[in-house]
């Protein structure tokens, strides 16, 4: 018989804890703790593990979403936590169409209790980094040529883009169509023409995170994609808002963020996985 040691958090303890501690580099995982299970929400349940079961920024998360599929996150070096959540993991393998690991670091993969307990599906070792910013200091300073506009659109004025087509323009359409009313979106054009956009969400607290930054391709190279995000940034200090940058998608996205004033403050490596051996792994 499998016997688990792993000592599980208190959600409400350890939401009170990440925000305290840092809830800038934390927001993901607290986003996912106030928001798992509700309508519309892709996470429906969230809970960690700590050595002693006491908040702390030395964990394993077990999230499970709505494809039926689990991402167990390793933010520890303690091998007896590791351990354990590897057992958990084999046990729980068979309810799930998908497991997904992920951890900060590659050399993490490279542990023979790794190798021994999982074989690599699929690789994500393109993987990018979560990028935030701290303070309105952090804002560079620029300047737009005159013939470029960039402009919040009003709520009421959203749905004249719905007719702009998913795959030339980044999915655009579907932002709009399946989009929140306090959701941000800008545009920018050049000589009156649209060449670019920004969207953000808010689903936890003050803070907005972009869910996507597009410049048309005919547009790219002049700095548009800067453009966008610093005036996204400078709105939302102005208004009481905290601006994310959140995960970067390509080294396109991740120049951007950088070139506006974000810090990459996490990367996580993620692999699908199988189970090799069904035997507990021995302490």
């Amino acid at each position: 018989m499998v016997v688990i040691r792993l000592i599980k958090v208190d959600n409400s303890s350890f939401l009170t804890f990440l925000e305290s501690e840092n809830i800038i580099c934390n927001f993901y995982t607290c986003d996912n703790i106030m928001n798992s299970g509700k309508s519309g929400y892709a996470i429906k349940d969230v809970y960690f593990y700590t050595v002693d079961g006491l908040p702390s920024d030395k964990y394993v998360s077990f999230c499970e979403n709505i494809f039926d599929e689990l991402i167990v996150e390793f933010k520890t070096d303690n091998d007896k936590l590791i351990k354990d959540a590897f057992n958990e993991i084999k046990k729980q393998h068979k309810k799930y169409k998908k497991i997904r690991i992920g951890a900060n670091s590659r050399k993490f993969y490279d542990s023979p209790l790794f190798k021994k307990t999982f074989k690599i599906i699929k690789d994500y070792s393109s993987t990018h980094g979560v990028f935030a910013q701290f303070s309105k200091d952090e804002l560079p300073s620029f300047s737009i040529p005159a013939n470029v506009l960039i402009q919040l659109v009003k709520n009421g004025d959203k749905s004249q883009y719905i007719s702009y087509k998913d795959d030339e323009w980044d999915g655009l359409s579907s932002l709009i169509k399946y989009g929140n009313d306090n959701d941000l979106f800008f545009t920018i054009e050049e000589n009156s023409a649209i060449c670019g956009y920004l969207i953000a969400n808010n689903s936890y607290k003050n803070i907005y995170d972009i869910a996507n930054v597009f410049v048309a391709e005919k547009s790219r190279g002049r700095n548009f994609g800067k453009y966008l995000t610093i005036s996204f940034s400078a709105y939302c200090y102005a208004n009481g808002f905290i601006p994310y940058y959140g995960t970067a998608i390509s080294s396109y996205s991740e120049a951007v963020a950088i070139k506006s004033g974000f810090h990459e403050v996490q990367r996580q490596y993620y692999k699908d996985v199988k189970i090799k051996f069904l035997a507990r792994i021995k302490s």
